[in-house]
């Protein structure tokens, strides 16, 4: 009777222990897809501002954005682009929305769809897209590394 009591209070503790390691892990992903879901929504707010330092910062080294057109921009395109002028046609705002999160140890991919609301003196334009992101973590800090959006046709 001892050694069965012993033997099931053994299994009670290591699957305790998994289960304590399994819910250690999914909490520290869903931290981490919270992570890049805010992530998204600086760069939208970053987008609007237009601001150079943050792009310069979250943007990798080697990041690569493929438009729906299959045309292609680097980081120093990317970046360089923030120091010419706005032009009649400003973003107003950018409203990514519908993410979700693959993590895929220090790789992850973000999907979703964005609103971006354009003005100027003709009026006001709204286009939705989806978009695809992919970050490698190094250093300890998430780095975009390639991006890609396709319009949604309405």
């Amino acid at each position: 009777m001892k050694i069965h009591l012993s033997a099931a209070l053994a299994v009670l503790i290591f699957s305790t222990l998994g289960f304590g390691q399994a819910a250690n892990r999914q909490s520290r992903e869903s931290r981490t897809e919270f992570l890049l879901m805010q992530i998204e929504r600086d760069i939208g707010d970053a987008n609007v501002r237009r601001d150079k330092r943050f792009f310069e910062r979250i943007e990798a080294d080697e990041f690569i954005f493929t438009d729906a057109s299959g045309g292609l921009t680097t980081k120093a395109e990317d970046v360089a682009s923030l120091d010419k002028p706005a032009g009649e046609t400003k973003l107003a705002s950018y409203v990514p929305d519908d993410m979700k999160v693959h993590i895929y140890g220090g790789t992850a991919v973000v999907t979703g769809r964005i609103t971006s609301t354009y003005k100027s003196l003709k009026g006001e334009a709204v286009i939705r897209s989806r978009f695809t992101d992919v970050f490698v973590r190094r250093k300890g800090q998430w780095r975009l590394v390639a991006g890609h959006s396709s319009r949604i046709r309405s």
